[in-house]
């Protein structure tokens, strides 16, 4: 059941991160709004919230401070697996698009399985592999609709885009050693807070956009509740029930929900090859979590 119960987490967090990335674009288009902007708003709002809440239900929110080391990862968990990911993927779509960001965030998994084969120096099972390629031929069916030409893209989108991948392993490796001696939603609030700090500094929060009006408000509202403190909360509370490989996965999760969502409620066609592309991806999915023969 615990395994279970970290598929649940790890889907639902990457489901709020595609609900997020649509609130985003609606945003974009309704006001003049920077992605810098948000990334702030979103990291440090969500931080604070989180802080708050701990604090109102009497955890000890300083905890996670004790050890130098757990510091530092924290602080890198912030840097790298919060601000480095979320501007990373913000800066591939803005000199790209959507499809092809997504795309190369989709590589993240393949990178964390080579990680933990070269760090446990075994040999990735080929369920494992086969279900790597179905993802990345699932995804491209998805964001695409199997048109090539939604895949011309910038040098800068290429470079962004493949760093958005190394942002996917950062915050789902980063955090394991942590989540063996401190409360995830502990030192995922320090995390928020410590990108929407650093980020604060290049794009203040006070900065704000243009005809920001109160449906804007509401929707910031969401992408900083939804988007962000649940999405990460989930996503990270998932890998102490299951495989980081397995949590990197389930992030493709995320492709599908936006699909998903821009067709049922944003009246967006959902078209032959994403439906493929859909079934695709949910096969991968039930591969890397089929369970290993034992000899």
């Amino acid at each position: 059941m615990t395994k279970y119960k970290g598929i649940i987490y790890a889907s639902l967090g990457a489901s709020f991160f595609g609900i997020s990335s649509i609130i985003a674009g609606i945003l974009f288009n309704r006001c003049s709004i920077e992605p810098g902007w948000l990334v702030t708003t979103r990291m440090l709002f969500s931080g604070l919230l989180l802080l708050a809440w701990l604090a109102l239900r009497k955890n000890n929110i300083f905890s996670v401070w004790t050890s130098l080391k757990s510091s530092l990862r924290i602080i890198a968990f912030g840097i790298f697996g919060v601000l480095f990911a979320q501007t990373s993927f913000l800066l591939s779509v803005f000199y790209g698009n959507a499809a092809i960001a997504t795309i190369l965030q989709s590589l993240g998994p393949s990178i964390i399985i080579i990680i933990l084969a070269i760090k446990s120096k075994a040999i990735p099972r080929r369920l494992d592999i086969i279900a790597i390629f179905l993802s990345l031929i699932g995804v491209f069916l998805l964001v695409t609709n199997g048109n090539l030409g939604e895949l011309s893209f910038s040098a800068s989108a290429l470079v962004w885009g493949l760093l958005s991948a190394l942002g996917v392993c950062a915050y789902t490796l980063i955090p394991c050693p942590l989540i063996k001696e401190h409360s995830p939603l502990n030192f995922v609030a320090w995390a928020l807070l410590i990108g929407g700090l650093i980020s604060n500094f290049l794009h203040p929060v006070t900065n704000l956009p243009a005809n920001f009006d109160q449906v804007d408000l509401l929707l910031v509202s969401l992408i900083v509740i939804v988007g962000t403190l649940l999405a990460y909360s989930l996503y990270i509370n998932s890998l102490k029930y299951i495989e980081p490989h397995i949590v990197g996965m389930l992030g493709m999760v995320e492709p599908v929900t936006a699909i998903l969502i821009s067709t049922l409620f944003l009246g967006i066609s959902f078209l032959s090859f994403q439906k493929i592309g859909i079934v695709v991806v949910f096969l991968s999915l039930f591969l890397i979590n089929f369970p290993t023969k034992k000899k």
